[in-house]
């Protein structure tokens, strides 16, 4: 019992520092809709390679990858359709086809529902280590393009005409993106990991100023949601991810008030 717990904390700990760390561009970007689209694309294809007899973990990634190059394929300037637009069109899609894939399974769908609620029953050696490996490769790559995310979170438009391979950054990014929502999905939930994107960078966007503290404060607020999710859910025996994700919101309402109350001061 006690080495589980201790994997689940870590596995918490690296999740929530992952999909933190994400956060601090997916809403600097304005796009927090992101979160939850590729979600939906991972458990849709979760649900098929699981019909087709293959390995359902590599239906998350794979579904998770081509749903981001289709957004990375939306180009506002160049067109008539809004990132955001894009972004409801393809979940409505991925929402479709996840609750269409649900209705052709035979038998027990339980397993496959757990993927919408996330569990700690779902952490295994194997996950934690591959979690692992995603957050690494998303922080290099986050050190590595650093100053070209920092002009992409101000303007694609302006990054463009200053030189800077936007389009390629940008492409990468949103991979690495499904990557990693697609790895954490079934210990957080699909349909409560968009929380733990928005909530941890929200909040470190209230209390931050530098682009630095807003990633070091984000990524850590990230960490603390979901561990200290994962205890409520462990000793409580309530859900994973909505403890997680009750955790998050009170996390962004402190920092809220904190604000409010330097102002004040």
């Amino acid at each position: 019992m006690d080495s589980f717990f201790h994997l689940v904390i870590f596995a918490g700990a690296i999740a929530g520092a992952s999909t933190g760390l994400l956060g601090v561009y997916i809403v600097g970007m304005r796009m927090p809709f992101i979160g939850i689209t590729i979600s939906h694309a991972a458990m849709a294809g979760t649900i098929f390679f699981c019909l087709l007899g293959f390995n359902p973990a590599l239906g998350a990634i794979t579904a998770s990858i081509i749903t981001s190059m289709s957004l990375a394929a939306i180009q506002p300037e160049k067109s008539r359709l809004d990132t955001n637009v894009g972004l409801a069109i393809v979940f409505s899609l991925m929402l479709g086809l996840t609750f269409l894939g649900i209705g052709l399974m035979q038998g027990s769908r339980s397993e496959v529902l757990g993927l919408l609620w996330g569990s700690i029953l779902f952490v295994h050696k194997k996950t934690v280590v591959v979690i692992t490996i995603m957050s690494l490769l998303l922080a290099v790559f986050t050190i590595t393009f650093n100053k070209e995310l920092k002009v992409l979170l101000f303007s694609r438009s302006i990054a463009a005409a200053t030189g800077v391979h936007e389009r390629f950054v940008y492409c990468l990014f949103l991979a690495l993106c499904g990557i990693v929502l697609s790895v954490n999905l079934s210990i957080i939930g699909g349909l409560l990991i968009f929380a733990l994107i928005t909530n941890p960078a929200a909040a470190a966007y209230q209390i931050c100023r530098g682009h630095k503290s807003v990633v070091i404060v984000s990524t850590s607020l990230g960490a603390l949601s979901a561990v200290g999710g994962f205890l409520i859910s462990f000793y409580s025996n309530l859900p994973t991810g909505a403890c997680i994700v009750i955790t998050s919101t009170v996390i962004f309402v402190l920092a809220v008030a904190f604000r409010w109350a330097i102002g004040k001061s």
